[in-house]
């Protein structure tokens, strides 16, 4: 009887032992280790992460770029607006010149009587003399050498050669006087709007004693004893 049971006991526990180990492996099986999920969880993140960061960067190129994808003003600098910076040559040349007294003179003169044409001009005085044909009468200004206000004009009547010299101008009186300037080197001193062999000129005298003739319809220089 002894022997009986006790190979009974034995066989229990065995059994008892392989359930057990099968209990065991089953729970392995349905609950795996914290270690064994972690990995996946932490690539899953990064994933994400990287995503996040490629829109982050996708958002701030577009907003430097412009509809069309090109880069904005501030992304590349506008050289346009540089351009505009930029001294420009001719507008310097135009600035020395006004600011020569004697066009500074005419200037207030073309200004007040827009109209008007320049019959005879003088610098010889305290103040630079014009005179004018406008509205059908002659007038006798002098301009201030500083100030360039107009004062002391006289009203005369028109005379019949100086209308038709008149008439003949297409230039502008302060183009004359440049190509003056230009062709005999000097300033010009003195004016006076003429008929020469029927060819309308300014006749211009020079600092420097020279005598320049511009043609009032080409802006010529033409020769005084045609």
């Amino acid at each position: 009887m002894i022997s009986r049971w006790n190979n009974s006991s034995a066989l229990l526990s065995v059994a008892a032992v392989s359930a057990l180990a099968l209990t065991s492996c089953a729970s392995d099986e349905l609950n795996p280790e914290d270690d064994d999920a972690q990995p996946t969880a932490t690539v899953t993140e990064t994933v994400e992460a990287e995503a996040e960061a490629t829109e982050e960067t996708t958002d701030e190129a577009s907003e430097d770029a412009t509809p069309d994808g090109e880069p904005t003003e501030d992304a590349t600098g506008s050289p346009e607006a540089e351009a505009t910076e930029t001294d420009d040559p001719q507008a310097d040349d135009s600035d020395a010149e006004g600011d020569d007294p004697l066009y500074q003179a005419v200037d207030a003169v073309e200004q007040e009587y827009p109209e008007a044409v320049v019959l005879d001009f003088d610098t010889e005085s305290s103040y630079y003399e014009f005179t004018i044909l406008d509205g059908g009468s002659e007038w006798e200004l002098d301009v201030d050498r500083e100030s360039f206000e107009i004062s002391n004009t006289q009203e005369d009547d028109v005379d019949s050669d100086d209308q038709r010299n008149a008439d003949a101008v297409e230039i502008e009186f302060a183009d004359a006087l440049r190509t003056a300037a230009e062709e005999g080197g000097g300033t010009p001193e003195q004016a006076d709007l003429d008929d020469e062999n029927g060819a309308v000129t300014w006749e211009i005298e020079l600092d420097n004693g020279t005598e320049v003739y511009v043609d009032v319809a080409t802006g010529e220089v033409a020769n005084g004893d045609d």
